[in-house]
């Protein structure tokens, strides 16, 4: 049963349309938004601290094998979490620690859509966003032209799942055709039918009244306007928190995914950004490090038969296979960080296999 002030709301959003067809789409996504903050029990008060599975680092493991390299992290979340200046601590220290040309860099599309068209974002936010995504887009496949310097990852400040957020948000508002929305699965298909496929996803969260207060903060930007506003914030949280349930149940392509607490102190958030970082761009030798501490007598066995007969290696694939019910391909080759080392951190502790 919808909410009754939900009810009012998709009204209110398809009088531009008024259609009893367009009327359908805004009850369903109204209801579908309506039971991820149900089962996650979140309305625009709650702390991010107290939302299920925030702060832990989620990792499909069945998923990983056929990962290819490079691959997309995507780093997105409420206005003025603080992702840009997590990423760019990030990269000034991989240039320290002679790693920058592992990672190529996409920028928010939305810094040249302003430069090429005005403040899109004022006066139409739909364009706004859907050109923002296509910008991103173009610059990621032209940064794939680095992958022959050492690129392992790209990493996208705002990218295409997040379109999908604001797209949900500005549609719910009536800023969206309900056609476009009718046929939203597609995403998902496209998602891992691109150049290169999702390998993390990192979102920030803040409550918008956090957002708001940081807003006004920054003297550069405007005290109010149609993104930075109460009303327009409390539903983008709302379909933020929407995703981060979609991703719990498996309904979003990943193979890491964490949703980290912005509101904490600076550093805290630099470490968990930087750990999930580090641990993405050794995301195959962290994967096979998991299996051998999950089957040790087997890991070692049939390494020791790959040891003698290095080009026998169908004897590995096949028992990984059966211990994890699916097919498994050994991705080697990477000069990541030893076993030891990474079986020395936390997250592996954490970390289950079926």
């Amino acid at each position: 049963m919808l909410e009754n002030w939900r009810y009012n709301r998709a009204i209110n959003a398809n009088k531009i349309y008024a259609t009893p067809d367009s009327r359908t789409v805004f009850f369903e996504q109204e209801y579908l938004t309506q039971e991820a903050l149900h089962h996650l029990k979140i309305n625009n008060t709650t702390s991010p601290s107290d939302v299920s599975k925030v702060g832990s680092l989620l990792m499909a493991h069945e998923s990983i094998p056929g990962l290819r390299t490079p691959y997309m992290v995507e780093v997105l979340g409420m206005p003025h979490a603080g992702k840009t200046t997590m990423l760019n601590r990030y990269m000034e220290e991989l240039w320290q620690r002679d790693e920058r040309n592992k990672i190529g860099i996409v920028k928010e599309g939305a810094s040249s859509i302003k430069e090429k068209h005005g403040d899109l974002r004022y006066t139409d936010p739909f364009l706004y966003s859907m050109l923002s995504g296509s910008s991103a887009f173009a610059e990621t496949i032209a940064t794939l032209k680095g992958v022959n310097e050492g690129m392992r990852m790209v990493v996208s400040d705002r990218g295409q799942i997040d379109r999908r957020v604001w797209r949900r948000t500005l549609f719910l508002k009536g800023n969206v055709k309900p056609e476009i929305m009718i046929n939203e699965d597609q995403f998902i298909h496209d998602l891992e039918n691109t150049p290169i496929q999702i390998g993390s996803i990192i979102m920030f969260m803040v409550r918008p009244d956090v957002s708001i207060q940081r807003c006004k903060n920054k003297t550069a930007e405007p005290k109010t306007n149609p993104i930075t506003n109460r009303d327009f914030l409390s539903r983008l949280n709302e379909q933020y928190w929407r995703l981060h349930w979609e991703i719990l149940q498996n309904n979003v392509p990943f193979r890491i995914y964490t949703c980290i607490n912005a509101e904490e102190p600076e550093d805290k958030v630099y470490e968990r950004f930087k750990y999930v970082m580090d641990t993405t761009l050794n995301i195959h030798s962290t994967y096979l490090a998991a299996l051998a501490k999950a089957f040790p007598k087997e890991f070692d066995r049939i390494k020791s038969e790959f040891d003698k007969q290095p080009k026998k290696q169908n004897s590995t694939e096949k028992l990984l296979s059966d211990k994890l019910g699916r097919k498994v391909l050994i991705v080697g080759g990477d000069d990541m960080e030893s076993k030891d080392e990474i079986l020395g951190k936390p997250f592996i502790e954490g970390l289950h296999i079926r």
